[in-house]
C-alpha cells in the first residue's frame, strides 16, 4: 500500500504544480463549449477520488470470491489518444472556482480516499473483492484495481490540464 501512497503523493504534487500560479480567469477559461476548464477538470478529479473512497468500502464489504481479469490499467488510463466521456454524475459544476477553493476540494477528496485506505484491515482481500457496481469504462474490477486506477486517473487529467494550458497560451 506504500507504493499507492507514494504514487498518490507524487501525482498530487504534479497536479498542484500544474495549477499553481494560474489566475481565476485562467482556471475557469474553456477552450470551447464542449471542453472542461482547468477548474472543472480539478473538480472532476476530486469527485472521482471521493467516490472511489466509498467504492473501496463497498468492495471490501463483499464476499472474497472475486476473480479479477488482468486489465492493463496504466496503459488504458494514461492513453489520451482514446477519449472517454465521464458519466453525468461525475461531471463538474459550471460554477467558477478560485485556486484556494480547488485546493480545498482536492484536500478533502484526498482525505476521504486516504481514510478509506487506512481502514483496510486485510490487504489480501483487495484482489478478491469487487464493488457491486462496474467501472463505467473498464467494467467489473477488483477493489485493488479501483485503488490503482485513482492516481492513474489523476495523471491522465494532469496531462489534460497541460493541454488546456497550451491552448490558453494561444488564445
Amino acid at each position: 500500500m506504500l507504493a499507492i501512497q507514494e504514487r498518490l503523493d507524487t501525482t498530487r504534487k504534479h497536479l498542484l504544480f500544474a495549477i499553481e500560479g494560474l489566475s481565476d480567469v485562467q482556471l475557469n477559461w474553456k477552450p470551447d463549449e464542449h471542453t472542461w476548464s482547468i477548474a472543472q477538470i480539478v473538480q472532476h478529479i476530486a469527485t472521482v477520488e471521493g467516490g472511489a473512497a466509498q467504492i473501496i468500502q463497498l468492495g471490501l464489504a463483499q464476499e472474497p470470491n472475486f476473480v479479477p481479469q488482468d486489465k492493463p490499467l496504466e496503459k488504458m488510463i494514461l492513453d489520451r489518444s482514446t477519449k472517454a466521456n465521464a458519466p453525468e454524475r461525475l461531471h463538474p459544476s459550471a460554477e467558477s472556482k478560485t485556486l484556494a477553493q480547488l485546493k480545498e476540494i482536492l484536500h478533502n477528496s484526498q482525505a476521504q480516499f486516504l481514510s478509506a485506505l487506512k481502514n483496510i484491515e486485510d490487504f489480501s482481500l483487495l484482489d478478491k473483492t469487487a464493488p457491486p457496481m462496474p467501472h463505467p469504462i473498464f467494467g467489473q474490477m477488483s477493489t485493488l484495481q479501483w485503488i490503482t486506477a485513482v492516481p492513474l486517473h489523476e495523471q491522465r487529467h494532469v496531462k489534460q490540464i497541460e493541454e488546456v494550458k497550451e491552448q490558453l497560451k494561444t488564445s
